[in-house]
């Protein structure tokens, strides 16, 4: 693994910078993610510059408001992609690969993983073209049912944007088998790519005076990026790909049924859930605020996602090691692992959130005007901080190959539903402390209470 650091930041392993980096735990997999992730935080920021001096404030709401429509992929993504990294995992824990990327040593695991990827190939087609139907026809009567409706340009553009999501949704669970096998550096890495082409295309979009216009460039840019690598890129997914064409099925091959369903269902109710719970204060606030309102919202929630994001690297580029060790029995490790990567991304949310707040004062106010109330952003940065580290305690338990927290995700989802429809009545204030009280004395305790029994229950003799 070293070797691997040294490579990706060109720092001596004799170095003090080198011991440094270990202190903080920035392995290969946690660099590229974070390089990734630094890269999305200072193109995001560079993007709310360009947005209030490219767009209205109406238009700032549209853009918003798509981000939070398109999300309904998770409805038909199903968390199917957060199984398959966990799947995979526990699959290779005990296999190897030779030079060419090819599984050697486990035929059991080989036969499984060729089974996985015939899956594969059926579900995210099928899948993929659902939401494609789905989400731009709802997206459709959605903004054509607002006041005013929406112009035909704006439609062409919101069923461009779900094309190319759709792409990248049938793509999608190959870089989660990629990952599974712990290549999360090299996904991250790809990732780093994508987001650099599409950010600079949509940026110079925006320039050009596309306006909305340059909404689809990221999307569409992804898809072409993963495209290219996946062909190109990856002998052993190519590889999987013709032994599934070729391969006879038996007893060992995977079942839908049998080996995915089980945890499928569970984590996509929590993944449903976590819709409700994030991404309907936009369009909630859109319709009985206006898209100006939204557009506030909207980009206030994007910069402390992207804060949320950065410091939950350290966790989940943990979770296929984690994973892996949880298949040989390694608690120790894994509860030591575990607790430093939390640590780690506690801090860095810490700090991302109170430099976000700081950064909000010294704003001109002309600036200010597009973000949301200073309450509303001391709000959200509470929020950010409680969901990095529930978030985190869920990666842990669901490293078991288990989705413990599927009463706690359906409960949360309703209360916060309700917060929601209630609390947009009387303003984005109202609508976010509600949230955040939910957070605080709902999700907090009771994920909590989950984590300490998994703990105690996974926890290595003395």
């Amino acid at each position: 693994m070293s070797g691997n650091t040294e490579r990706a930041t060109g720092v001596n392993s004799d170095s003090r910078a080198f011991r440094a980096m270990r202190l903080l735990g920035l392995d290969y997999h946690v660099v590229a993610t974070l390089l990734l992730r630094s890269w999305s935080i200072l193109a995001g920021g560079f993007m709310i510059v360009l947005i209030p001096w490219w767009l209205t404030p109406t238009e700032q709401g549209y853009y918003y408001t798509f981000a939070s429509l398109i999300a309904l992929q998770v409805f038909f993504e199903l968390g199917m992609n957060q199984v398959i990294v966990q799947l995979v995992a526990h699959e290779v824990a005990q296999a190897e690969r030779n030079s060419n990327g090819a599984m050697v040593r486990d035929p059991i695991a080989l036969a499984r993983l060729i089974s996985l990827s015939r899956l594969l190939g059926r579900w995210y087609f099928v899948t993929s073209l659902l939401f494609g139907l789905a989400a731009g026809t709802g997206g459709i009567i959605f903004f054509m049912t607002q006041a005013g409706g929406a112009s035909g340009m704006m439609l062409l553009i919101w069923i461009v944007l779900v094309l190319a999501t759709a792409a990248n949704l049938y793509l999608s669970p190959w870089l989660a088998v990629m990952e599974g096998m712990g290549e999360v550096g090299r996904v991250a890495r790809l990732r780093l790519i994508q987001s650099v082409l599409g950010y600079g295309l949509t940026i110079l979009a925006l320039v050009s005076g596309a306006r909305l216009g340059a909404v689809p460039a990221l999307a569409i840019i992804g898809a072409l990026c993963t495209s290219y690598w996946l062909s190109r890129r990856e002998p052993m997914l190519r590889w999987l790909r013709r032994e599934a064409a070729t391969t006879d099925a038996d007893a060992t091959m995977l079942s839908w049924r049998r080996d995915i369903f089980p945890l499928q269902w569970r984590i996509a109710v929590s993944w449903i859930s976590g819709y409700f719970i994030m991404q309907l204060f936009v369009p909630l606030t859109f319709v009985h605020w206006g898209a100006v309102e939204a557009g506030r919202l909207g980009m206030s929630l994007s910069i402390f996602n992207a804060v949320l994001t950065v410091g939950l690297s350290w966790v989940n580029t943990k979770l296929p090691v984690m994973s892996g060790q949880i298949a040989r029995g390694e608690h120790r490790p894994l509860n030591t692992l575990f607790f430093g990567a939390l640590a780690r991304s506690m801090v860095a949310v810490v700090l991302g959130c109170i430099a976000v707040v700081l950064a909000y004062a010294i704003l001109p106010a002309t600036m200010r005007s597009r973000l949301a109330d200073p309450s509303v952003m001391a709000l959200l940065a509470v929020t950010t901080m409680l969901l990095c580290f529930t978030s985190a305690l869920a990666t842990y338990m669901r490293a078991h190959k288990e989705e413990p927290l599927l009463a706690a995700s359906v409960t949360l989802a309703a209360l916060s539903l309700a917060a929601a429809v209630f609390g947009s009545w009387f303003g984005v204030p109202v609508m976010m402390a509600l949230y955040a009280t939910i957070l605080l004395v709902v999700s907090l305790p009771w994920i909590l209470r989950i984590f300490l029994q998994y703990l105690s229950r996974h926890r290595p003799a003395a």
